[in-house]
């Protein structure tokens, strides 16, 4: 698992008090109960965390695809910025 993911997992469990062995990359928001209310939260939390902009999340995307979408959003912010 990449470090991104490593740290997603940790923001989601400290800001959400979903336990760490829950979080693995193929499930989904809606499989860890999450609504969309906390899902909001969570992409502002990675928002001011990593500086990317606030997340296309759904209740039905995984833990995977948020880790790919901050980390393309960050690889676009470094090219821009070189």
């Amino acid at each position: 698992m990449s470090s991104t993911h490593n740290e997603i997992v940790q923001r989601l469990s400290d800001a959400l008090g979903i336990e760490r062995s829950l979080i693995t990359p193929d499930i989904t928001f809606v499989e860890l109960k999450i609504d969309s209310l906390a899902l909001v939260e969570f992409s502002v939390i990675l928002d001011e965390e990593y500086g990317v902009p606030p997340l296309q999340l759904t209740p039905d995307s995984t833990i995977g695809e948020a880790v790919a979408l901050v980390e393309a959003a960050m690889s676009s912010r470094t090219e821009v910025s070189s």
